[in-house]
């Protein structure tokens, strides 16, 4: 059963009669019934896009699945047809999928059990037949069907801010210019954040993928044709998700499922494979230099953004990266849209931070959720973490808090058993707990770094 999520514009599309009514020769899209409703729903999803809380749910293409002529008794003029038959049984499946994707929508906008990470194998997965195998390669014979259809899919994935990843046995500079033959610039492998292909167990090369994206097995999907393989990733993560079997339907599973789909796609989701890769370039700088001194290289700057309301240009990015976080999230707790706009109403405001250093702009990757005196919620983005951001943040609420007159200052802490991460936030800054409580306090505002520079506020 779903928990209600309130917003404050919502509607689903009007079935669409057929097209054919003048015969197979006749105009049937023009002056129409047809083009009538159409152009209704084009309107409404207009409409509905232009909103901060508005959502548009199309069930036309569920109607067309299962075909007009069994189950559909498609109008012509007007509303009072019968419509889904009630003696078929595929008109019974068109209410219940209807139903099924209502409740994957109050999912995604719930972001609940987010994918975050797409892993994939190559041979026979990305592609038909193994290469290593092929004296002569011709493109189209390994890439027509279905893995085109697949390797749209993952485009549009990373399109919603859903990183990719490559996890394949091969032989690494034969693999790449193979790849690099077959796909051209319709997909590169700058397309995904991490790419191992060695012959390691796939176990290892994900375990190295997962350290690198700083993403947690429950958010990671693995994609793989051979079912031993998925099997070896299983017994090394459990809760990881796995996705093999018939190819053909795996377009179709990234696209659709609720798992792997946001509510909006925010000018971060085009920045996180660049962020991830740029993660990866930092580490390898900080190989040979002290860490003050690499850490001062970074030329790394926060902007903060005051947001006091949903007319802010980035709530609907803090209320994603709010409800996607888990590993430094001081309390766990999830907001609908409209929790979150009372809680505002309220006299609480959001503080975030906007990233950007010599190798990438991070876009908004800190929040801090601030109410009179207290900080009820701290989140950071895994992409940037040890650099500091989370100390400025403080530092930056805290000052805030001061102007509005406080002296002392209030930090909640919840363990979830996912965000170890943020454990020692509190003390790591001065503040002591509350003996049998989740409250911290403190009162004095700790040093900001040195080599962060911060803007507005």
């Amino acid at each position: 059963m779903c928990r209600p999520v309130s917003v404050s514009q919502g509607n689903g599309a009007l079935l669409e009669p057929p097209p054919q009514v003048a015969g197979v020769l006749g105009r049937n899209r023009q002056g129409s019934l047809y083009r009538l409703v159409r152009g209704l729903n084009d309107a409404l999803e207009d409409h509905l896009a232009a909103s901060s809380r508005g959502y548009y749910l199309e069930i036309n293409d569920i109607r067309q699945y299962y075909g007009d002529a069994s189950v559909y008794d498609g109008y012509l003029s007007h509303y009072t047809h019968n419509g889904l038959s009630p003696l078929s049984v595929q008109g019974e499946w068109i209410a219940r999928d209807i139903l099924e994707r209502l409740e994957g929508a109050m999912r995604v906008l719930r972001a609940e059990d987010p994918v975050k990470l797409i892993i994939t194998d190559l041979d026979n997965t990305l592609w038909r037949g193994v290469l290593a195998e092929e004296d002569e390669i011709v493109p189209w014979q390994h890439t027509e069907g279905w893995p085109l259809g697949y390797a749209e899919a993952l485009l549009e994935c990373k399109r919603r801010g859903i990183l990719l990843a490559i996890c394949s046995k091969n032989d690494e500079g034969a693999t790449r210019e193979r790849f690099q033959q077959l796909w051209g610039q319709r997909l590169r492998l700058e397309d995904f954040c991490s790419v191992q292909i060695n012959w390691q167990p796939k176990s290892q090369n994900i375990a190295q993928i997962l350290r690198t994206t700083n993403i947690l097995p429950d958010h990671a999907l693995f994609i793989d044709d051979h079912p031993l393989e998925i099997e070896e990733v299983r017994r090394a993560f459990s809760r990881m998700r796995f996705l093999t079997g018939a190819p053909e339907r795996w377009r179709h599973v990234l696209l659709y499922a609720p798992e792997t789909q946001v509510a909006r796609v925010s000018e971060e989701s085009a920045l996180r494979t660049n962020s991830i890769q740029a993660k990866a370039v930092r580490e390898l700088a900080a190989v040979d230099i002290d860490r003050d001194a690499w850490l001062r290289s970074l030329g790394l700057t926060l902007r903060f953004d005051r947001i006091v309301d949903v007319g802010h240009s980035r709530y609907a990015r803090a209320l994603e990266l709010l409800n996607r976080t888990n590993q430094f999230n001081t309390t766990g707790q999830r907001w609908s849209d409209a929790e979150l706009q009372d809680w505002l109403a309220s006299g609480g405001w959001l503080l975030a931070a906007r990233a950007e250093d010599r190798f990438a702009n991070h876009g908004l990757v800190a929040l801090a959720l601030l109410r009179n005196h207290g900080i009820e919620q701290v989140v950071l983005s895994c992409r940037v973490f040890s650099l500091g951001i989370e100390r400025a943040l403080l530092v930056e609420a805290l000052r805030q808090m001061q102007e509005g007159g406080h002296a002392d200052f209030v930090g909640h802490f919840t363990a979830t058993g996912r965000n170890d991460a943020c454990r020692d936030f509190w003390p790591a800054h001065g503040f002591t707990q509350d003996a049998g409580s989740s409250l911290w306090r403190g009162s004095v505002v700790p040093d900001a770094p040195t080599w962060i520079r911060s803007e507005g506020g």
